[in-house]
């Protein structure tokens, strides 16, 4: 995978935030909880954005160093392609 490597939610995928503030991913066979951090990069992967691009603006969103996000945004899109959730 590279930094310019673009991602886009399946088809049938859906995130929600809940009134409690919770933040959810719909999946067919369930629901993933997820984190702010990663809802607000799954709410970026509009298969237009590169994952560069995604870390810098979550970056500068969460009051980060720039580049340090890379390799989350990086791992946490690689592991759910795998399981089908993005498509790349």
């Amino acid at each position: 995978m590279t930094e310019t490597a673009t991602y886009r939610l399946a088809r049938g995928i859906r995130l929600r935030r809940e009134a409690d503030g919770s933040v959810l991913m719909l999946v067919p066979e369930g629901i993933v909880t997820l984190n702010n951090t990663a809802y607000a990069a799954l709410e970026l992967a509009d298969g237009e954005r590169s994952i560069t691009a995604i870390a810098s603006m979550l970056a500068a969103h969460f009051d980060a160093p720039d580049g340090a996000l890379e390799a989350d945004v990086t791992d946490l899109f690689e592991e759910f392609a795998a399981r089908g959730y993005l498509l790349r």
